[in-house]
C-alpha cells in the first residue's frame, strides 16, 4: 500500500468499477478530489452506479463480520459493565501521587536556583582573578621589557638581533596580556607600552639596514623573522621600498637618465632590473628564503617593495615614455616596456607571485597610461589611408610581388603591415585582425565598383576597348592571386596569436570575408561579358542587311557564313589565345557561357525578324503575280531557287557557323538560352528548299 493508506484491507470490488477501492482508505481522501480526478473517466450516473455496487458489497462483508465475531461484541459489553465505578476508586490515589510529584519537582528546581547563584558567584572570581594575572603579568612585561631595551644599546649588533627576538617574544607575551585586561590598564600604563613598542620596533628597523648594509644574510633572515612575529610584514615593506629600493631608482628612473643612456629606454630597464642582481640581490634572496615564505603572512618584495616604487617613477618621472604622438617611438617604448615586464615575470618564483604581480594597482595604471587606441588610431590612417588614395587612380599595371595591379599590391603589403614587426602590437590583435577583414573587403568592393562603372552602356562601339577587357582579365588574376595567398596570411597571424581560442575565432570570421572576395569573380565575368557584347551585338545587327545581298543581285547559293560571323569568330579566337596564357579554363567557360548566353536572345530575335520579313515579301509577291496572272490568263510556274531562299540559305549557314564557334568554345550548346530553337527555326526554314 500507499504511505498515505491505512492499514485496512478492504473487500474485493467486482470488476469492471471506475474507480479503485483503495481511494476510500488513503488518509487524504477527499469527496471533492475523487470526483475532480474521475470525472474524465466515467460519467455521474455510472459513477452513481458503481458506487451503489460497491456499498453492498460492504454491508454483506459487515455482516459477515459481525456474524464471525459474535461473541466477542458480546462479552465486551459484559466487560465494559461496572467499569465506572473501579474508575472513581482509582482517581483519588492518582490525584495524591501527582501532588506530591508536584512538590518535588519545586524543591529540585529551588535547589538548581541556588546551585547557579552559586556557580555565578564562583565564575565572576575566577574571571576577576584571570584579569588580576594578567594585570600582574602586563606590569612585569612592561618592567623586563624596558630592562631588555636598556640593556641592548651596550651589546654587539650581532647579539642585540638575538635580545630583539626575546624582546619581541616578550612583547608579543605583552601585547596579548593587555587586551585581556584593557580595563585595568591605565592612560600612562599604555603610554610606556606603545613607547617600548615603537623603540623596539625602531631597534629592529636599524639592525634591518645594518645587517643589510654588512651583507649578513643570516641575521637579515632573523630579523625579518622578528618584524614577522610583530605582525610588521606590510610596515617593513613599505620601509624597504622608501630607504632601500627608492634611493637607488633616484637616479636610474628619470629624463636626464633617459638622454644619457645610449640604449634609451631599453638600457634604463636593464639599470632597473640589474639592481635585482646587485645591490637588492641579498633582500631579494632572503625574503624568498623558504623560513618566510612558509609562514603566512609572507614578504612580496618584488611586487610590493621593488615594482611598486619602480612603476611609481616610471609614471612620475618618464611620463614622455608614454606620448603616442610619435608611432615608431611609441612602438620601440611600448615593447620594451614589454620586454621589461616579462623579464621581471622571470624573477617571480611562483605563478602566485606572477598573479600577484598583474592583480597590483600599479601594474593595471601602467598598462592603462599606454594609450593603445590613439596608436592604431594613427597606424589605421597610415595603412588604410595609403591603401584608399591608392584606389583613387585608375588601374596601375606594376608586376610586384606576384600581383599585376598595383592596388592588389597595395592591399597585399597593407595586410603584411597590420602584423609587421614595428607595427603590430599583440594587445591589439582584435583591432588590427577588423582592420583586415576590412582591407579585404574594401578591395573587394572597389573590384565591384570598378566593374559596375565598365558595365555601363557605352556610346562608342567601333571595337572592343581592349584596355578595359585586359584590366578586367588583371583583376581577376589579382583577386585570385590574393585569394589563394589568404591561408598564408592566416598562418602569419595565428603565428602572432597564442590563444588556441582565438585562432578558432579568427577562421571563422575570414570565411565571410573570403567568400566576399570570391563573389568578385561574377562582377568581373559579368564586365568582360558586357564589354565583349557591346561589340558582338552590332555584328549581330548586320543580320538584317542579308536581305539586301540577294534581292535582285543574282548571287549564287550561298555557301560560306556572312562577314559578321567570321569577325565575331576572328575577335573571339583572338581573345580566347590572349586570355587562355592568362586565366583558368573554368573561368573562361564561365564566361563564354553567359556570353552565348546574352549573344543568342538576341540574334535569335534578329533572325527571326528577317525570316518574318522574308515570308512577307513572298507572300505580297505572289499575290502580285496570281493578280497578274490572272490579267493575262496565263499561268505559268516558276521554278528554281528564289532570293527568298538564298536569304534562308544564308540565315543557316550563318547560325550553324555560330553554333560551330560555340562548341570550338567548349561551350554546351544544349545549356545556351534559344541557341537550340535558333538553329530549329533555321533548320526548318529550309526544308522545302531543293538544291540541284
Amino acid at each position: 500500500m500507499d504511505n498515505d493508506t491505512k492499514e485496512f484491507t478492504l473487500p474485493p470490488a467486482p470488476r469492471g468499477l471506475c474507480f479503485d477501492r483503495n481511494d476510500f482508505v488513503k488518509t487524504s481522501f477527499s469527496v471533492d478530489n475523487f470526483l475532480a480526478d474521475h470525472h474524465n473517466v466515467a460519467s455521474l450516473e455510472t459513477m452513481r452506479d458503481d458506487l451503489g455496487v460497491y456499498l453492498k458489497v460492504l454491508r454483506l462483508a459487515m455482516i459477515e463480520l459481525i456474524n464471525k465475531d459474535y461473541a466477542n461484541f458480546v462479552n465486551l459489553c459484559a466487560t465494559l459493565i461496572g467499569f465506572d465505578k473501579a474508575i472513581v476508586k482509582v482517581q483519588v490515589p492518582l490525584s495524591q501521587l501527582n501532588e506530591e510529584v508536584i512538590n518535588v519537582k519545586q524543591c529540585l528546581e529551588d535547589a538548581m536556583k541556588e546551585l547557579m547563584l552559586w556557580l555565578n558567584q564562583r565564575h565572576a572570581l575566577i574571571k576577576k582573578k584571570h584579569l588580576l594575572k594578567c594585570y600582574s603579568q602586563t606590569i612585569n612585561c612592561l618592567n623586563t621589557l624596558e630592562n631588555i631595551l636598556s640593556d641592548i644599546t651596550d651589546k654587539r649588533k650581532l647579539e642585540q638581533i638575538i635580545i630583539a627576538d626575546r624582546a619581541a617574544m616578550q612583547y608579543n607575551h605583552l601585547k596579548f596580556s593587555i587586551s585581556k585586561c584593557d580595563s585595568l590598564i591605565r592612560p600612562e600604563q599604555k603610554k610606556q607600552y606603545n613607547e617600548v613598542g615603537g623603540k623596539l620596533v625602531q631597534m629592529l628597523n636599524e639592525l634591518l639596514f645594518t645587517f643589510w648594509n654588512d651583507n649578513n644574510e643570516d641575521y637579515l633572515l632573523k630579523t625579518l623573522i622578528t618584524l614577522t612575529t610583530l605582525d610588521r610584514v606590510s610596515e617593513t615593506e613599505m620601509l624597504i621600498r622608501k630607504q632601500a629600493v627608492a634611493p637607488l631608482l633616484q637616479n636610474i628612473i628619470n629624463e636626464p637618465a633617459l638622454q644619457r643612456n645610449k640604449e634609451g629606454l631599453e638600457g634604463v630597464y636593464k639599470n632597473i632590473l640589474s639592481l635585482l642582481d646587485t645591490k637588492l640581490k641579498l633582500l631579494f634572496t632572503v625574503t624568498q628564503h623558504s623560513k618566510l615564505t612558509f609562514l603566512t603572512n609572507k614578504y612580496r618584495f618584488l611586487v610590493n617593495c621593488f615594482w611598486c616604487e619602480v612603476e611609481n617613477r616610471l609614471e612620475v618621472n618618464l611620463a614622455s615614455i608614454f606620448a603616442p604622438g610619435n608611432p615608431q617611438l611609441f612602438y620601440r617604448r611600448y615593447s620594451e616596456s614589454m620586454h621589461f615586464i616579462r623579464k621581471l615575470e622571470e624573477y617571480c618564483s611562483t605563478k602566485e607571485t606572477v598573479k600577484l604581480l598583474h592583480e597590483t594597482s600599479e601594474y593595471k595604471s601602467f598598462l592603462r597610461r599606454w594609450n593603445l587606441p590613439v596608436y592604431f588610431q594613427i597606424r589605421f590612417q597610415e595603412i588604410a589611408g595609403g591603401f584608399e588614395a591608392s584606389l583613387k587612380s585608375s588601374s596601375t599595371l606594376q608586376n610586384i610581388d606576384g600581383f599585376i595591379l598595383l592596388e592588389t599590391y597595395k592591399c597585399w603589403k597593407a595586410l603584411q603591415d597590420c602584423w609587421s614587426e614595428g607595427i603590430y602590437i599583440e594587445a591589439l590583435v582584435h583591432k588590427f585582425w577588423k582592420l583586415s577583414l576590412q582591407l579585404i573587403s574594401r578591395y573587394a568592393s572597389w573590384i565591384t565598383s570598378i566593374c559596375s562603372n565598365k558595365s555601363a552602356p557605352k556610346i562608342e562601339t567601333t571595337g572592343i576597348n581592349q584596355n578595359l577587357v585586359h584590366n578586367s582579365i588583371n583583376l581577376y588574376i589579382d583577386s585570385r592571386t590574393l585569394l589563394l595567398r589568404l591561408p598564408k596570411f592566416l598562418e602569419l597571424v595565428e603565428d602572432k596569436v597564442h590563444n588556441n581560442k582565438s585562432k578558432d575565432i579568427l577562421r571563422q570570421s575570414l570565411k565571410p570575408t573570403e567568400e566576399m572576395l570570391q563573389g568578385t569573380k561574377s562582377k568581373i565575368c559579368e564586365c568582360i561579358v558586357n564589354e565583349l557584347f557591346e561589340y558582338f551585338n552590332v555584328q549581330l545587327k548586320q543580320v538584317s542587311d542579308i536581305p539586301r545581298l540577294y534581292r535582285k543581285t543574282n548571287r549564287s547559293v550561298p555557301t560560306k557564313p556572312c562577314t559578321y560571323i567570321d569577325l565575331i569568330a576572328k575577335t573571339i579566337k583572338e581573345f580566347n589565345e590572349d586570355a587562355s596564357k592568362k586565366v583558368d579554363q573554368t573561368f573562361l567557360g564561365e564566361l563564354y557561357n553567359s556570353l552565348f548566353n546574352v549573344m543568342t536572345v538576341l540574334y535569335y530575335k534578329y533572325v527571326e525578324d528577317v525570316l518574318v520579313s522574308v515570308h512577307r515579301t513572298e507572300e505580297s509577291l505572289r499575290r502580285l503575280k496570281q493578280i497578274r496572272d490572272m490579267g493575262t490568263q496565263q499561268n505559268s510556274d516558276s521554278t528554281g531557287i528564289t532570293d527568298g531562299d538564298k536569304i534562308r540559305l544564308q540565315l543557316n549557314v550563318d547560325v550553324a557557323s555560330y553554333t560551330s564557334l560555340a562548341q570550338c568554345l567548349f561551350v554546351n550548346v544544349n545549356s545556351v538560352h534559344k541557341l537550340t530553337e535558333l538553329s530549329s527555326m533555321v533548320t526548318d526554314a529550309v526544308k522545302h528548299i531543293d538544291i540541284k
